[in-house]
């Protein structure tokens, strides 16, 4: 009987340490490498669907191909959940990054275009 409650104290003891030291697991660096499906709402209106592809280059940014009836290329740079992509306009793509990477919500033009990216 002494023995189990020693064992049960120690166990006590960790699970203390534990909770006091907030022990937690480190997440993986988010990537965004591959290709999503895109819709979006040009600031006219108009609606346009196609397909953005990242691809990571060897200064940590992104290379980005757009196909949405028009085929434009340009480069991201992922700050937390914010991308922002120069795509050659005066003003970048600022889309953010819900679940994980598997959802980009983005605006342009200063907020007059929709884009959602999605895989």
């Amino acid at each position: 009987m002494l023995r189990l409650s020693r064992r049960i104290l120690a166990l006590a003891v960790i699970v203390i340490l534990v909770s006091a030291f907030g022990v937690t697991v480190a997440e993986a660096p988010l990537d965004l490498s591959g290709t999503y499906k895109a819709q979006g709402i040009n600031p006219n209106g108009t609606k346009y669907k196609g397909t953005v592809t990242f691809k990571k280059n060897d200064i940590g940014s992104y290379d980005v191909i757009w196909s949405v009836g028009i085929r434009f290329q340009g480069t991201a740079m992922l700050d937390g959940d914010t991308v922002n992509a120069d795509w050659g306009d005066n003003t970048p793509k600022v889309y953010t990054v819900k679940q994980g990477g598997k959802v980009l919500e983005g605006l342009w033009d200063h907020g007059n275009g929709i884009e959602i990216l999605t895989r």
